[in-house]
């Protein structure tokens, strides 16, 4: 054989080794890739129209009562993150006068005889005030509750109190809610027992039909009563921000707009081997039920339903606390970890982080022998994990800014909090619950923005969501105009889950996705760090609202992107300028602003 063949074979035959060798050790890695830096557009500044005033709320609260004093600082803090005026006064203040300057006037007692300016609020409502009584009606004596109290406020007689179970929307009070209604016991009230006047239109019952919230119009205005308590938890929080915004005509006011989706354990090893239930069922192997069955239906849902996966990775399932940290030995999860991200990021998905391993990053005071969690002895040994998570990552995306961390099981403690951000200084993105019970050691997070964090809570998870669960994201839906969800790839594996097929699950998250997305079709879907860039626009703008007859000027400025916000008005739309408006209830609007100035037109009444 000619001799410039061997030599042409020989580098042939090396440059075949060293390519596949490359290919071996990830080199095509190092090249290109996402990088999770989203651009940052420019911030339109405001135009001097700050001078204009704010929409104001008058709260009156009695200053003896724990409850009504918790109402009170409840209202201010929602008003407070709608750019609202608030002003406050005590239930005994005589000296009030002229209510004309307020949208409305929130009663923060259920002592409704306690209320020196009952006869004023009166009047102002028979002149075209909103009054909102926002507590059950109570007596400070026996008989104080008389027919002059009671009669315009919708209360034909008082029949005691008791507790109430489930949910009925009959009305599209709560925007999306209408014909909702669940009987689940863990929606609780105690009420006061009432009969209504014919006059008086209910908007929420109880899931027997016991009046919760109802409106009395009285003269050129109304009253809103609110039949239960204002919860320290937050189960109602919708409902507050809704009574709100029914106050006075053609009110506005901010929302986020977004659905959010989380998967949490992915990408991350998958168990090898057979799962009895998912054998039984499918006949498949753990891993072919992960890539065969369970990922190819949740990528028809994100397609069916328009959802941006925020996936969380996890490196071992091991329950190693105490370092080294060494790395996984074999292909199988690096490999998995390359497939599936590769692919969630192709759906224009994201992949933050979930931890070492699933062991939450807390110390032994945390008491996670319920969840059977080894507790971390020290900080520096939650930092080498994250180290270590932090190598085996960057190896596979070199150039990813991974920016959300969700802790495993929505358990964080401080220590493990600055453990994170020490390893991963790029992660400012934190998301647990936004509701729990605080016994647990849960991170409950409310939407917040501190020292550069983003705090921005999941509301609702599963598969198979209760009655319950689906009343939480209408009420999330009324408050933030959100919706963030969150699922793991080994649900079927729960105890919890043991009554359900995966037939179930997946039939089970087809109807609850196809409420959400029938109900609040206006959500755009985004990833965990295009969530915050809306959320910071949500924080950082402002806005004023002119209102008249023919039309609602709106002015907003300090915002980067559209901003939306929900209008509550019976009014019939014209045309706008400088918005986009979509009717998104019976007497409601899903207002995009693109412009500084947005102008909304109203048809002439007949």
């Amino acid at each position: 054989m000619d001799k410039r063949y061997i030599v042409l074979l020989c580098v042939l035959v090396s440059l075949l080794a060293a390519f596949f060798q490359f290919i071996r050790m990830d080199g095509f890695l190092k090249f290109g890739g996402e990088t999770n830096i989203l651009p940052r557009l420019p911030q339109l500044e405001n135009d001097g129209v700050q001078e204009s005033s704010r929409d104001r709320y008058l709260i009156i609260y009695d200053n003896h009562d724990v409850s009504s004093v918790f109402a009170r600082h409840r209202l201010e803090w929602l008003l407070d993150q709608e750019k609202k005026d608030h002003y406050y006064a005590l239930a005994e203040d005589s000296s009030l006068e002229d209510f004309s300057s307020y949208r409305g006037v929130l009663i923060a007692t259920g002592y409704l005889d306690k209320v020196a300016s009952w006869d004023k609020i009166r009047s102002y409502v028979e002149k075209g005030g909103t009054a909102v009584c926002m507590m059950r009606p109570e007596s400070i004596n026996d008989g104080g509750l008389t027919p002059a109290y009671l009669a315009p406020i919708g209360i034909k007689a008082l029949r005691g109190e008791g507790d109430v179970k489930g949910i009925s929307l009959p009305t599209d009070f709560l925007v999306g809610g209408k014909g909702y209604a669940f009987g689940d016991t863990a929606y609780s009230s105690n009420t006061t027992l009432v009969e209504l006047e014919p006059e008086a239109a209910v908007h929420i019952a109880s899931y027997e039909g016991e009046p919760l919230l109802w409106e009395k119009k009285l003269g050129q205005g109304k009253y809103y009563v609110f039949d239960g308590i204002v919860r320290d938890d937050k189960t109602n929080i919708g409902l507050l921000i809704s009574l709100i915004n029914h106050c006075g005509e053609d009110t506005i006011y901010p929302v986020l707009g977004y659905k959010v989706f989380y998967i949490d354990d992915f990408p991350a090893p998958v168990p090898e081997g057979y799962f009895d239930r998912i054998y039984e069922e499918l006949g498949v192997s753990t891993p072919e039920f992960y890539r065969n069955v369970w990922w190819p239906y949740m990528r028809e849902c994100a397609e069916e339903f328009g959802l941006k996966y925020t996936g969380l990775i996890i490196e071992s399932y091991g329950d190693q606390v105490k370092g080294p940290f060494k790395p996984l030995t074999g292909r199988t999860a690096r490999d998995n970890l390359i497939i599936y991200g590769r692919e969630l990021l192709d759906m224009g998905g994201e992949l933050g982080i979930h931890g070492y391993n699933h062991q939450s990053l807390a110390p032994e005071s945390y008491q996670l022998d319920d969840l059977d969690y080894v507790p971390w002895e020290s900080q520096a040994d939650m930092l080498e994990a994250m180290k270590e998570l932090r190598r085996y990552i960057t190896e596979a995306y070199p150039q990813y800014h991974f920016r959300c961390y969700v802790p495993p099981s929505d358990i964080l403690s401080p220590e493990g909090k600055e453990a994170i951000r020490e390893a991963f200084p790029e992660v400012d993105i934190f998301s647990s619950l936004f509701d729990g019970p605080y016994a647990s050691r849960a991170y409950i997070q409310d939407y917040e923005r501190k020292n550069g964090l983003y705090e921005m809570p999941r509301t609702t998870a599963g598969y198979s969501p209760n009655g319950q669960a689906l009343y939480e994201d209408i009420s999330m839906m009324n408050y933030m105009g959100c919706f963030s969800h969150f699922v793991h790839p080994d649900e079927l594996y729960y105890e919890e889950s043991a009554h359900l097929t995966w037939a179930d699950m997946a039939e089970g998250f087809k109807k609850y996705m196809g409420e959400i997305t029938t109900r609040y079709s206006w959500l755009k879907p985004m990833t965990a760090s295009e969530a915050a860039l809306a959320f910071d626009d949500y924080l950082d703008m402002d806005y004023r609202v002119e209102r008249s007859k023919e039309k609602l000027v709106l002015t907003c400025w300090n915002f980067r992107q559209p901003l939306r916000f929900i209008l509550r008005s019976g009014k019939v739309l014209d045309h706008a300028e400088g918005a986009e408006v979509t009717k998104i209830g019976d007497e409601a609007y899903l207002v995009e602003a693109s412009e500084p100035k947005s102008v909304i037109y109203w048809k002439e009444e007949p």
